[in-house]
């Protein structure tokens, strides 16, 4: 907004530091503490009716604001619910905490001039909400863990394994079973044991979390030759890294998921 760049350059500071802090303990533990949240959250609350009062309540900021957080807030807990409902690891709490506090923060899609340059570099095709430009160029970015994963299968997978079950090799790969302690990574099969102790191995689509019980029981299949040496995982993508990197992208850059929208429907 003219004149208040400055408070939009404040804004993106906090967001840059809170989220680089979050990407941080993500990729370490695959947790990020609530209190960033609620301490962006909340610092955009305070910025955001600052400039409000400043403006004597502004028509356009006060709509602009208010669809901005009403949308993702609807969204995130419509995505967050929908994975929680069908057991599929995708939207986290954290994921959606940190969407949440980037439209507090932001009640309309920052412009700014830095050095004569003018960021977003790109000013075709861009929603109004920002919140739903850092999701979809953070989904744009995840896009590369299952090309890159595809990539790696085709190298080291037998094609016809493959071929099989083409989801797999888009979603996991295979790994020892002796390296799979401390990892944050989860099976694409159950291993169960009916009543009788026979082993039965079902594909899931959630994954399965490695515990003592389970690592123990396919070890011991392995030494008993009922399964290979080598287990489908699939690994626990810290989705804050992807966000943050949105967030970035969308300041420098643009709204990639608009512009793809845009380029098919005048196509």
């Amino acid at each position: 907004m003219y004149g208040w760049e400055w408070l939009d350059i404040v804004r993106i500071a906090i967001c840059l530091v809170i989220l680089g802090y979050s990407c941080v303990t993500d990729w370490k533990i695959r947790r990020a503490p609530n209190r960033l949240w609620y301490i962006m959250g909340g610092i955009g609350l305070v910025l955001g009716l600052y400039q409000l009062y400043s403006l004597n309540f502004n028509n356009y900021l006060v709509f602009s604001w208010a669809l901005n957080i009403i949308f993702i807030f609807v969204l995130m807990y419509f995505l967050f619910y929908f994975f929680q409902y069908f057991g599929m690891s995708g939207l986290g709490g954290a994921d959606a905490k940190a969407l949440m506090a980037i439209a507090l923060m932001f009640p309309y899609y920052p412009i700014i001039d830095i050095a004569g340059l003018s960021l977003p570099l790109t000013s075709v095709s861009r929603s109004i909400i920002f919140g739903l430009a850092v999701f979809g160029n953070a989904l744009a970015l995840n896009l590369v863990v299952p090309i890159a994963i595809l990539i790696y299968n085709l190298v080291t997978v037998p094609f016809g394994e493959l071929a099989a079950s083409p989801m797999m090799a888009l979603t996991g790969y295979k790994a020892s079973i002796e390296n799979l302690k401390g990892k944050h990574v989860r099976l694409m099969h159950k291993y169960l044991e009916t009543p009788e102790g026979k082993p039965e191995i079902k594909r899931t689509f959630s994954g399965v979390d490695i515990s003592e019980e389970i690592y123990d029981r396919i070890t011991k299949w392995k030494n008993e030759g009922i399964i290979g040496p080598k287990v489908w995982i699939t690994p626990k993508i810290p989705f804050l890294i992807p966000i943050t990197l949105g967030f970035i992208l969308s300041i420098v850059y643009g709204d990639i998921l608009m512009q793809i929208i845009s380029l098919i429907l005048i196509h």
